[in-house]
């Protein structure tokens, strides 16, 4: 490896480790995992890409599944700085969230929101698709 070449690698790991860098990487991060569950709620699929089973309210009036007020989808919001991201439910959504995240004895499970520490596959791709455009731009390709 050239001096030059070193020095620039050098310069990269010392940015990644800098709060600025941090900020930017975990603000893509909420904005695109934001952007995928929104994706999701249209075409009424679980972060693993599988549907949800439609409800019997909006089969028989027609619309969306979890879409009755649009509180819920409305009512997730993303914050970031730079020690990480959190995507969260807020407002009214915070009251019946859970329930359809997880089911009930009644209510099946129509998961909204990836959980644990790992990402589907889909997210993953998305996230490092924009990673990549964003080193690309800060340091040429």
């Amino acid at each position: 490896m050239s001096l030059r070449n070193m020095t620039r690698l050098q310069q990269q790991l010392r940015d990644l480790a800098d709060p600025q860098t941090l900020h930017d990487l975990h603000n893509l991060a909420g904005r695109e995992v934001h952007a995928q569950i929104q994706a999701d709620f249209t075409a009424q699929q679980a972060p693993d890409g599988s549907y949800w089973q439609p409800s019997r309210a909006a089969q028989r009036e027609g619309r969306r599944t979890l879409r009755d007020s649009g509180a819920l989808q409305d009512g997730i919001t993303w914050k970031a700085d730079s020690r990480g991201v959190v995507i969260q439910t807020t407002g009214r959504a915070n009251r019946y969230a859970g329930f359809h995240q997880h089911g009930t004895r009644r209510l099946p499970k129509r998961q909204f929101m990836p959980e644990g520490s790992e990402l589907p596959a889909r997210y993953e791709a998305r996230l490092v698709n924009v990673f990549e455009g964003y080193f690309r731009s800060r340091y040429g390709s």
